[in-house]
């Protein structure tokens, strides 16, 4: 499974990470944007799995099909779904919500699944390599989870895109709630519950304008992800 979580953390860095804004908005406009954002897919995903670019990675119709094949099927189908996540919105309408962003991603990893081979050499790599799963993590709790909140306060409350100084307030904030789940023992915990305190009473005292969706997504976003850290890291919680 190491290839598959490699994929993974490919694919987050480049939808989130990497995925400037002026890129976002370019490839809803033009086919070069979308060009470009599919490359960089197909960039990302070749250095990290570069050490088995020339292995078989899996099988269709009898035929072994070897990784620089495999990415080349993911740069097309990433294409695809990406375009057509776009002609439904200009053309026939559709709202660009959580449901079809959920949709999106559901939709690429499953690509990533069945392109990668199954490998499994031993009871941990069923998670992957431990730095391909925490730089998973990373991306999760800081990017992903601001385009994810962006996409459901939109769809309820109709807010544009957060500000640079909530966006990265919130982002620091999620990172060290997380971090705390890599100390050993149990005496984090209540620093762990500390930290969230502070952040819902800068809810509650309006120092900053948060929504209280934005703040709950915010710790359990953090917490979920810690606990898959905890058990990535130690084999345990």
């Amino acid at each position: 499974m190491a290839i598959f979580w490699r994929l993974v953390l490919s694919h987050l860095l480049a939808d989130f990470t990497l995925q400037f804004d002026f890129v976002n908005k370019l490839k809803r406009r033009s086919m070069w944007g979308m060009v470009i954002h599919c490359l960089t897919h197909f960039v990302v995903s070749a250095a990290l799995t570069w050490n088995y670019l020339a292995e078989p990675w899996f099988s269709a119709a009898g035929v072994q099909v070897g990784g620089w094949a495999a990415l080349g099927v993911m740069l097309v189908i990433h294409f695809a779904v990406d375009q057509l996540r776009v002609y439904s919105m200009k053309t026939l309408g559709w709202k660009d919500g959580t449901a079809s962003f959920l949709a999106d991603q559901a939709l690429h990893l499953y690509v990533l699944f069945m392109i990668a081979p199954v490998m499994i050499d031993g009871p941990d790599l069923l998670m992957g390599e431990k730095w391909a799963a925490i730089a998973s993590m990373v991306v999760l709790i800081t990017h992903f989870t601001t385009v994810l909140i962006y996409f459901v306060e939109k769809d309820l409350f109709n807010k544009p895109f957060p500000h640079f100084d909530e966006k990265y307030f919130l982002i620091f904030e999620r990172v060290v709630l997380w971090a705390f789940f890599f100390a050993e023992g149990r005496w984090w915990l209540f620093f762990a519950a500390a930290w969230a305190g502070q952040l819902l009473y800068i809810k509650r005292k309006r120092i900053m304008d948060l929504s209280g969706v934005n703040v709950w997504l915010s710790v359990a976003m953090a917490v979920l992800v810690g606990i898959w850290t905890r058990l990535t890291y130690y084999g345990y919680l």
